[in-house]
């Protein structure tokens, strides 16, 4: 079957896929509530594996002779059951086993596999963190090589790089630079906290890892961009931040600033006034630049 990489379709594709009319689908989602398509902040739907299967349940339930209210109601009740734990499991210890082995053609199914059982959030938060962090540990502690790790890392900056270039987001939507503070090169959980904003409909300017203080004032200033997220690992890295807002004050004083990072969550003390602590979760960080970048849209200043 054709489909597009890592699970995230347009509603032309829905139709392909599915056989149901683009137009049916528009109005099974106004009046039923099926399916639940995301939307970027300029209103196109994306649609994840997941709401493929809803509607393809929804029309077999309806060529069976079920009235479409009560299809739509079984359909929606039977996608609600959670992906099991043990499932969650075998395709973290699967994805695992294939990158520490350097099977990246199984590492590539199992990434499949994960993206079409999981929303977006779920996945990251409950197989990739995890995993990535458990790689990490690893890595520190012997039980992994250098080269396993760096696989491990650009498999999948690689994906979330595809991920990223599946959403366009439009040419007004709020603008959130992204980016390592200097000395950081740990960029997954950014890269990850940048796929999610885009499919959340903000654009992004991802600048990546180990990003002089120069280079990033200098960025903001010309960009004025709604929001600027920042990264640190290490209370080395976290302590370029107090100049970098110092110096933004003035120049950007309508850019708000959000940090966070392992460095950050450790220690308080490197916490900064004038500037958003994002917390340890990617999801929480997520909303908050979300929030951030829409009040400024609405008129709202940080």
């Amino acid at each position: 079957m054709a489909r597009e990489l890592n699970g995230v379709y347009r509603i032309a594709q829905v139709a392909a896929l599915t056989g149901v009319s683009e137009h049916t689908l528009r109005a099974w989602e106004r009046r039923y509530g099926v399916p639940r398509p995301a939307r970027t902040i300029g209103g196109q739907r994306t649609y994840s594996a997941a709401e493929i299967e809803l509607v393809r349940r929804m029309k077999q339930l309806a060529a069976q002779g079920v009235p479409l209210a009560e299809a739509a109601r079984l359909a929606l009740e039977e996608s609600r059951a959670p992906v099991g734990e043990p499932r969650i499991q075998r395709l973290t210890a699967s994805l695992r086993d294939a990158l520490l082995a350097f099977d990246e053609a199984s590492a590539a199914a199992t990434w499949a596999e994960l993206f079409d059982s999981l929303d977006l959030m779920a996945a990251f938060e409950q197989v990739v963190v995890p995993l990535m962090r458990d790689i990490g540990i690893a890595w520190h502690e012997g039980r992994a090589t250098v080269a396993q790790e760096h696989f491990a890392t650009n498999f999948v900056r690689a994906r979330l790089d595809q991920l990223s270039r599946q959403v366009q987001p439009f040419s007004g939507a709020p603008i959130v630079v992204l980016a390592c503070l200097e000395g950081e090169h740990h960029e997954i959980g950014l890269l990850m906290l940048a796929v999610m904003l885009r499919f959340q409909g903000l654009r992004t300017i991802y600048l990546g890892q180990d990003v002089p203080d120069e280079d990033l004032i200098r960025t903001v200033e010309d960009s004025q961009p709604d929001v600027l997220a920042v990264n640190a690992g290490t209370p080395e890295g976290a302590l370029h931040l107090p100049g970098i807002v110092e110096r933004l004050r003035d120049t950007a004083p309508l850019t708000s600033i959000v940090y966070g990072g392992g460095a950050f969550d450790r220690d308080p003390e490197l916490h900064v006034s004038g500037a958003h602590y994002g917390g340890p979760e990617l999801p929480a960080a997520a909303k908050l630049i979300n929030d951030l970048a829409r009040a400024r849209v609405h008129g709202g200043a940080s």
